[in-house]
């Protein structure tokens, strides 16, 4: 028995993966009889540090600001930006210089950032823009259903802003983003102020009744998406 105690005390790793670290019961005693390591998920100077590193091993420039912009692009998975990343490299080739304009030619945004983009168009009263970034969406073969409750979230995110503001509330706490997301709430509170309270909350009442009268089978829900758009860009 204590031979077998010994071999599990040498060879024994617990990994457990959790969205905060619970410090209970469980968590202090294997502090106390083993080591602990917290790994957590890069914040955005990290992510573009190691992005910058890659770079350099190719001789290929990456400055920070394109860094960010990559990272708000397409997420804050590094394998993601690796797989990204890689494409850009060999495009520019040795002595490259990496733009924004190189991204938006060959990396593949995640749908949150074509969603920024999206109500970007709104906010500025610019249907056609935003009519061929929804269009963009749906031309990726992204599923409508999936459009409604990201561009649901996105809004609800604003609006949420909208009431912080006026109660005083934590903004950042108020949108619940994950620790490694906090620098996109300066870009949320910019596209919070294209919109009055009131308007988000018609334009979600919008979006929760159109979701309810789609499952019920009285409206195209790709139709009833670009009404909600159109509406909403041309006041």
């Amino acid at each position: 028995m204590q031979n077998n105690q010994k071999e599990l005390e040498e060879t024994i790793d617990l990994l457990f993966i959790e969205q905060e670290v619970q410090k209970n019961i469980l968590y202090q005693t294997i502090e106390k009889i083993g080591e602990v390591k917290e790994f957590a998920l890069l914040k955005l100077p990290d992510l573009i540090k190691n992005l910058k590193k890659v770079c350099s091993i190719y001789k290929v420039t990456l400055d920070d600001a394109t860094g960010r912009y990559l990272v708000e692009s397409c997420g804050t998975s590094m394998q993601e930006l690796i797989n990204e990343l890689r494409k850009l490299i060999e495009y520019k080739g040795e002595n490259g210089i990496i733009t924004t304009k190189d991204i938006d030619l060959l990396c593949i945004k995640q749908i949150q950032a074509v969603i920024f983009d999206l109500t970007d168009s709104l906010g500025k009263k610019e249907t056609k823009k935003a009519m061929e970034v929804y269009g963009s969406l749906i031309a990726n073969k992204e599923p409508v259903q999936k459009i409604l409750v990201t561009l649901y979230n996105h809004f609800k995110k604003l609006y949420s802003i909208k009431i912080a503001r006026e109660y005083g509330a934590d903004i950042a706490a108020a949108m619940n983003l994950k620790p490694n997301q906090m620098f996109l709430v300066n870009k949320y509170k910019m596209q919070a102020d294209y919109f009055k309270t009131e308007e988000l909350r018609k334009i979600l009442e919008e979006l929760v009744n159109l979701d309810a009268n789609y499952k019920i089978g009285l409206i195209d829900l790709n139709i009833g998406i670009e009404a909600i758009l159109c509406r909403y860009c041309s006041k």
